[in-house]
C-alpha cells in the first residue's frame, strides 16, 4: 500500500486534475447532437463519413451539409405526417456553446488554444467558406465587477466565426452569420452579420464594428481586395485605420456606407488603402494611405494608379503624398486638373480601385 506521504500525494494530484477539468470550457472533441440531411465530416486525418447525432468528432474537421435533403429522407417524412426539415447540423463545444450550421454551410471546425495552465486561452474556431451559423451561447458573459468577471471574459474570448471578409469575436447568445458567394464575380462574397438575440463584434482588415447589440444586421460585401459595408438595421459604432498612428470613427445607421480598397504598390510592394465613408445627410468623407506610413491624403481622389507611385524623395510612395506628378493627387497634370481630378466620388477616375462612386 502508498505510504501516507504518497497518498497525500495522490490525493492532491487527483484535486489538482479535477480542478483543471473544471476550468477547462470546452471538451477534447465537439459532439453533433442533431442532423438532419446526409451531412458529411472530413477529419483532420482525410478520412470522410456520413455525420452521425449524438457522435464526437475531432477538432479540426470539416462539416458540409447539403443544400437539400434526399428523396428517400423527405418520403420519410412524409411517411411520418411531419414537414420534412431543411439539412441542418447541431453542434455542441461544452453545455453553453451550440451552433446550428445551416443548409448549403462548408465549415472546418478548429481549435486554436494557445498557451498552457493558467496561460492557456481556448480558442474555438468555426471558417466558414459558405453558408450559415447561428449561435446560441448561454455562457455567462456579463461583468458585474466582482470575481466571476475573469470567467466572463474567457467565454467571450473563447469562440470567433471567421468569414472571408471578417471575423466575429466577442460573441454573446444569439446570433447569425451568413456567407454567400458570388454568383458572377469568383473570388467575391455577400455576407450578412445579424444579432437576433446578443451581441458581438466584427474585424476585417482595417477596420473593427463595436459591439452589434439585438436586432442589429450588417451585410459586408467584398474579399480582400475590396469591401462594402452596410448597416441594413440597427445602429452601432465603426473604427477605421488612418494611417500608421491614427484612426477614423464611423457612425453606422441606415443608408450610411463604407468603402475600403487595398491596392500594393508596384515599388516595395506596400499596402495602399483608400476609405471613404458616405453618410445619410449626404455628406462624404475620403482618405488614403501607405500601411506604416503617417501621412493620410485627404484631398480629391487619386486618379492615378498608386501601385505606381515611385521611391522619389527618398520614401515609397513618392515622397509628399500629396505630388503625383507636380500637384494634388486630383491632378495628373502639374497644371492641377486635367484628368480625373474631383472628388473621389467621381466614377470618372483612373484608378485601380475601381468605381468609386456610390
Amino acid at each position: 500500500m502508498p505510504s501516507r506521504p504518497m497518498r497525500a500525494l495522490l490525493a492532491a494530484a487527483i484535486l489538482l486534475c479535477g480542478a483543471a477539468a473544471r476550468a477547462a470550457i470546452f471538451e477534447p472533441l465537439f459532439m453533433v447532437t442533431k442532423v438532419v440531411g446526409e451531412v458529411r465530416v472530413e477529419r483532420p486525418n482525410g478520412t470522410t463519413d456520413i455525420v452521425r447525432k449524438d457522435h464526437a468528432y475531432p477538432f479540426g474537421s470539416r462539416l458540409i451539409i447539403p443544400t437539400q435533403i434526399s428523396e428517400e429522407e423527405a418520403k420519410a417524412a412524409a411517411a411520418e405526417g411531419a414537414k420534412p426539415e431543411d439539412p441542418q447540423v447541431f453542434v455542441r463545444l461544452a453545455r453553453d456553446f451550440t451552433f446550428r450550421l445551416g443548409a448549403g454551410s462548408d465549415v472546418r471546425i478548429l481549435d486554436e488554444t494557445t498557451g498552457d495552465g493558467d496561460e492557456i486561452q481556448e480558442l474555438k474556431v468555426f471558417d466558414l467558406a459558405e453558408g450559415t451559423i447561428d449561435t446560441r451561447i448561454s455562457a455567462a458573459v456579463k461583468k458585474t465587477g466582482g470575481t466571476l468577471d475573469e470567467k466572463a471574459e474567457k467565454n467571450l474570448s473563447a469562440v470567433i466565426v471567421r468569414t472571408p471578409v471578417a471575423e466575429c469575436t466577442r460573441l454573446a447568445e444569439r446570433n447569425k452569420i451568413q456567407v454567400a458567394k458570388d454568383p458572377e464575380t469568383p473570388g467575391y462574397f455577400n455576407c450578412y452579420f445579424e444579432s437576433t438575440g446578443g451581441w458581438m463584434e466584427i474585424h476585417g482588415p482595417q477596420f473593427d464594428l463595436d459591439r452589434l447589440k439585438k436586432a442589429t444586421r450588417v451585410r459586408i460585401d467584398g474579399n480582400m481586395e475590396f469591401t462594402s459595408i452596410t448597416p441594413e438595421s440597427g445602429e452601432f459604432t465603426g473604427t477605421f485605420e488612418k494611417g500608421a498612428d491614427n484612426n477614423e470613427k464611423v457612425f453606422f445607421r441606415t443608408r450610411c456606407v463604407a468603402k475600403v480598397w487595398r491596392s500594393h504598390a508596384e515599388v516595395g510592394g506596400r499596402l495602399v488603402v483608400a476609405v471613404m465613408v458616405s453618410y445619410p445627410d449626404g455628406q462624404k468623407k475620403n482618405y488614403a494611405y501607405l500601411e506604416g506610413q503617417t501621412g493620410v491624403d485627404a484631398g480629391s481622389g487619386p486618379t492615378t494608379d498608386l501601385g505606381q507611385q515611385t521611391e522619389a524623395g527618398g520614401e515609397e510612395g513618392g515622397g509628399d503624398w500629396g505630388e503625383t506628378g507636380g500637384g494634388d493627387w486630383g491632378e495628373t497634370e502639374s497644371d492641377g486638373g486635367e484628368e480625373g481630378g474631383g472628388d473621389w466620388s467621381d466614377a470618372g477616375n483612373d484608378s485601380d480601385f475601381g468605381d468609386w462612386s456610390f
